[in-house]
């Protein structure tokens, strides 16, 4: 199985060491760089190719949603794994909106971060699983849409 480079961009040095920390145990997951806000995940970005990058949603200066956008003009062949503490309808629809393929909670565990990976990383989508199920229905039917220009219709 082939490496699978990693951006951890979390503006919490705590979480980002926390992580990184529990995915070095991977044999394919490599962490090859780590970002504090969204304008240093561009920067890095421009400089590194990734495979996969885990994007905070909230974070000072430039939050993960811009920043997916911004990342994905630069390079539309990195998959971005949303990452936030709150299960929000709201920010799951805005990171998926934004290019995302999935949305992980901090809460998670080593196993299901490397699970998330993995899959985002072969262009599955991934949701953890304390997302309801009303937003699985509704992100769900936003996939399955052959008209994919926004969201917001489904929100």
């Amino acid at each position: 199985m082939k490496e699978i480079k990693v951006l951890i961009v979390e503006d919490r040095d705590v979480i980002r060491d926390s992580i990184r920390l529990s995915l070095l145990r991977s044999k394919t997951i490599k962490i090859i760089g780590e970002a504090s806000d969204g304008y240093e995940a561009i920067e890095m970005v421009k400089r590194h190719d990734y495979d996969v990058v885990l994007m905070d949603i909230n974070m000072p200066n430039m939050n993960g949603i811009e920043a997916t956008k911004k990342i994905l003009k630069i390079n539309p062949k990195i998959k971005i794994l949303g990452n936030s503490f709150f299960v929000n309808a709201e920010y799951v629809f805005q990171i998926l909106n934004a290019g995302a393929f999935g949305f992980i909670t901090k809460g998670e565990n080593a196993s299901k971060y490397q699970e998330a990976i993995l899959s985002v990383s072969n262009g599955s989508v991934y949701l953890s699983d304390e997302i309801d199920n009303v937003v699985y229905d509704k992100v769900f039917s936003y996939f399955r849409c052959s008209d994919q220009h926004t969201l917001e219709n489904y929100f």
